[in-house]
């Protein structure tokens, strides 16, 4: 109270000028220093009588924020009253030396205790502590980075988090990191907000580009200097940009501190001119060019870049991203042709990920009703739109999507993705059932889409790549699809892309299995698990293929054991994934293998309880393979006419479709003979299994690898059986 009267007195007493102004200050003063002194030995004196009746604990919180009066008050205790029992636990931030240098350090039994930085994982931690499920490893990772080891930032962005702030930044955080920028001079601030344009890692020509006539180039260097002098900024070696030096942030609230003291129209402005110098100096990254394009109002440009980014995640098959990229773009309302750019993009993940076919038919007839016919947009549109009525049973939609492709002509720069949806148009025709029609298809196509070795390689790869599918199933000639499937993987070494490598080792190892190289074709099929999530309706295939040559293996080598438990394996995986996630063709397909699998192991009963359900499931150019398995577990349970009935519909099915899918032609004839030896039509059975044979001889013939000869008659199965029984029945 004294103080403050003595103060006011002070303030509102105006000192005349001259000696008597002098004696006057002089006299104030004196008082002052007076009054310290009483208010100094009042403090001692109090803390004397408190530490003489009990132990003294005295706390003084945030002292990076206390006054000189109270440091030297505490300095004379700890200096006359030493011997006292009392303890001072004063609490700071480092900046606490920058307000009061040398702290104490003259004073005994003075002890400094500087935390260390909260580790990685107990950061970790104490976020899942904290939100429990509501953490995702995104939310986790960004709060343990921006709080860089501060565990009371850590604490403020967890509160922020739980109470789903969209990712601002807590106000008491904001006031700290602002506290220690408006500690800097005017024109380091000035600095800061045009680094912080550029994200945690700037370039000095960046920055100087940001002020321009505000400030010199030169000065904006000494500037960067001094803030790295203050561990505001540190310097990375070996920056990106040649002849630039490249600084970050040392702490990411620095950064989202100064950014956030920009005006909107600064940051408008200071992105374009941050994007424009990135571009200028070589930045490839597309996603960092569409967030400058974006926060800088050129939604145009942004939506080109995230363009970019989407057709650079779907290259290495992240298809979240890329949906995501792709949607970033579509909401700046692009241009017409970035647009219809953005939905092509949208129909090639739709053709590796069937989880919403439907979203897939809005962008596919969208592209169908408004891009160019033949462009890269509409080939893209047709593909997804032939893979999206076939899942979501669409058929008489999809047999007029396939006439469309008869009488067009692909644009010089689409025929890649013409000859892709060509070979989806084929594809997909034997899938239903029309394998003779897709044979006319194919040789119509050949003079208008089939590209020359010397034409586009994306071209050529998907065209060989539908030959490597279906020449075994449609022309009997497995050796040929194993060849055009070699050719498709030598064309993958010249053009990229994982999509392509799956696809080439797919088939690979497929036809590789038709042939009996068993050990190579599992090699080929392991090596692309990747696949199961990404490759669309193909996804299913291999891990059908790879239970049924594990399945084959065990009867070759006679272990039903190791390889068969495999095999069971595999298969059920395959019937659960479908089941879960409601893909019909995975379940039908895994319940399939998983039916073959139990009827190799001797248990024919719960092989039919597992296939009975996939033949609602499976397609068209399956149900002859499938029919034909069920024929072999009837003949297994005894009911041999039942089993007579259903070979001669598998028979049928066949001939009528003109191939049957997974190459099972010799096992439906090999079946439908076993099953006519069974009900005592012995004639029958011998003509069937001359014509079998006949067949089987005829495809070898076309192998002129003499080990593949030997392997496919050999090792396959249904094959060493057919001529077994033909020497046996024929003599």
């Amino acid at each position: 109270q004294r103080v403050t009267e003595f103060l006011g007195e002070l303030v509102g007493t105006p000192f005349p000028n001259g000696e008597e102004g002098s004696a006057q200050l002089r006299a104030a003063h004196q008082d002052a220093q007076l009054m310290s002194e009483q208010m100094r030995n009042a403090w001692l004196d109090f803390l004397a009588a408190e530490a003489a009746a009990r132990p003294v604990l005295l706390v003084l919180e945030d002292l990076h924020w206390g006054d000189f009066a109270t440091v030297r008050f505490i300095d004379a205790a700890l200096r006359d009253r030493g011997d006292l029992p009392w303890m001072v636990l004063a609490l700071a931030r480092p900046e606490v030396f920058d307000v009061f240098p040398k702290l104490w350090a003259e004073r005994q039994h003075v002890q400094e205790i500087r935390l260390k930085e909260l580790g990685k994982k107990a950061g970790e931690r104490l976020v899942r502590q904290v939100l429990g499920d509501r953490a995702g490893p995104d939310t986790i990772e960004r709060l343990v980075r921006q709080a860089d080891g501060n565990a009371f930032y850590l604490e403020e962005l967890i509160r922020a988090a739980a109470a789903d702030n969209g990712g601002a930044l807590p106000q008491t955080v904001l006031a700290m990191v602002e506290s220690r920028l408006a500690q800097l001079p005017l024109e380091a601030r000035a600095v800061l907000r045009a680094a912080s344009v550029f994200g945690e890692v700037c370039w000095q020509g960046g920055v100087a580009t940001l002020l321009g006539d505000a400030m010199a180039p030169d000065a904006v260097g000494d500037w960067l200097t001094r803030l790295v002098d203050q561990e505001v900024l540190a310097i990375r070696p070996g920056g990106r940009f040649p002849g630039e030096r490249e600084l970050v942030f040392r702490h990411a609230l620095f950064r989202e501190g100064a950014y956030e003291t920009l005006t909107d129209d600064d940051r408008r402005s200071a992105h374009r001119l941050a994007g424009d110098w990135l571009e200028q100096h070589g930045e490839t990254e597309p996603m960092v060019l569409a967030g400058h394009a974006e926060r800088g109002g050129d939604p145009a440009r942004a939506a080109r870049c995230y363009l970019r980014g989407a057709e650079q995640a779907f290259h290495v098959l992240d298809l979240p991203v890329t949906l995501a990229r792709v949607a970033l773009g579509l909401a700046c309302e692009p241009a017409p042709e970035v647009r219809l750019a953005l939905l092509g993009m949208r129909c090639e993940v739709s053709l590796q990920d069937l989880q919403d076919p439907d979203a897939a038919m809005v962008a596919a007839e969208e592209l169908l009703r408004t891009a160019p016919r033949g462009s890269t947009p509409w080939a893209q549109a047709l593909s997804a739109f032939y893979q999206a009525a076939v899942v979501t049973g669409r058929i008489p939609e999809l047999l007029a999507a396939i006439e469309l492709i008869r009488d067009v002509q692909p644009a010089p720069e689409a025929s890649g993705r013409m000859a892709l949806a060509c070979a989806f148009a084929i594809g997909l025709s034997d899938m239903i059932g029309r394998v003779a029609q897709a044979s006319e298809l194919e040789a119509q196509l050949v003079t208008t889409v089939r590209p020359t070795r010397d034409g586009d390689p994306v071209a050529r790869f998907w065209w060989t790549l539908m030959l490597a599918g279906r020449s075994s199933h449609a022309h009997d000639d497995p050796w040929a699809a194993l060849q055009h499937a070699e050719e498709s993987h030598a064309i993958f070494e010249v053009i990229g892309g994982e999509r392509n490598f799956l696809a080439s080792h797919l088939y690979r190892g497929t036809n590789l299995s038709y042939l009996g190289a068993f050990e190579a074709a599992v090699h080929a099929l392991e090596r692309i698990a990747t696949g199961d999530a990404t490759f669309g309706m193909g996804s299913s295939h291999r891990r059908f293929t790879l239970a049924w040559v594990r399945a084959d293996m065990s009867t070759l080598d006679g272990t039903l054991d190791g390889t068969l438990d495999a095999a069971r394996e595999i298969a059920q995986a395959l019937r659960d994934h479908g089941c879960t996630h409601r893909v019909p063709l995975d379940e039908g397909r895994g319940r399939w293998a998983l039916a073959e699998v139990l009827r190799r192991r001797g248990d024919p009963g719960e092989a039919e309880r597992e296939l009975l359900p996939a033949l609602a499931l499976l397609i068209p150019l399956e149900q002859p393979g499938a029919r034909a398995t069920l024929a072999a577990i009837r003949l297994a349970q005894g009911r041999a006419a039942d089993a007579l009935a259903t070979a001669e519909d598998a028979a049928a099915r066949a001939t009528a479709m003109g191939g049957a899918g997974m190459f099972r032609g010799a096992f439906i004839r090999l079946i439908h003979a076993e099953a006519l030896h069974e009900t005592g039509a012995h004639e029958a059975a011998r003509r069937a299994i001359a014509v079998a044979r006949a067949r089987l001889l005829a495809i070898a013939d076309r192998i002129p690898d003499p080990a593949y000869r030997r392997s496919f008659l050999e090792n396959v199965p249904e094959n060493a059986r057919t001529l077994a029984l033909a020497r046996a029945w024929l003599a």
